[in-house]
């Protein structure tokens, strides 16, 4: 194979491996498993058939956007309490 080859499938499968522990892309469901079964829930309950952005993790917990049609976006924070419990916090982000 050529060098150039080589340093492009390299750099792919480096790529899909950081893609893969950061939780980014196909990977975040993967990752965050248990949260976006239940932030999924919480968001069906109470925003049918709102999509939201990827989960990402925070120092204390995770956080998404819930994007509504027409409406302003949802910021949810997501905490576990000492029991392990979910707690869910809404911010509303202005229309932009």
């Amino acid at each position: 194979m050529k060098k150039k080859t080589l340093f492009l499938i390299g750099t792919a499968a480096a790529a899909g491996i950081y893609s893969a522990v950061t939780g980014k892309g196909p990977f975040n469901k993967i990752r965050f498993k248990e949260q976006h079964e239940r932030i999924s829930h919480y968001v069906e309950t109470h925003y049918p058939n709102a999509p939201y952005a990827p989960i990402e993790a925070t120092g204390n917990g995770w956080v998404t956007v819930i994007r509504r049609l027409g409406m302003p976006k949802i910021i949810l924070y997501v905490t576990r309490d000492e029991a392990g419990n979910y707690i869910f916090t809404e911010s509303k982000v202005a229309n932009s």
